[in-house]
């Protein structure tokens, strides 16, 4: 996905919003900030600090298994999601597709 794809995804789509923890009339950001993002993360090893704690909590949700081999199947992490997003439409009034 683009940069700029992203940014309107974040925007407009609801399970974007959730994952980035942000409420449903946040007016997102400009798809620039993206590139300044991924600059930062390249310094040092933040982008594998970033990965450690993303597996830690996934770990901790029970999205994933602590050690061993992972699936690269990502479909139950996708249900998970729409559950999730089909769950916050329904209490915000929203249409469930």
């Amino acid at each position: 996905m683009s940069d700029r794809a992203a940014a309107d995804a974040m925007r407009s789509r609801i399970d974007f919003q959730y994952a980035l923890g942000l409420e449903l009339e946040d007016p997102g950001f400009d798809y620039s900030m993206l590139s300044e993002l991924r600059a930062r993360l390249a310094e040092g090893d933040a982008a594998g600090r970033l990965l450690r704690v993303m597996l830690k909590r996934l770990v901790e949700a029970g999205l994933l298994k602590s050690g061993g081999r992972q699936r690269t199947d990502a479909t139950h992490v996708m249900a998970a999601v729409r559950t999730l997003s089909q769950l916050e439409l329904a209490g915000a009034g929203g249409n469930l597709q």
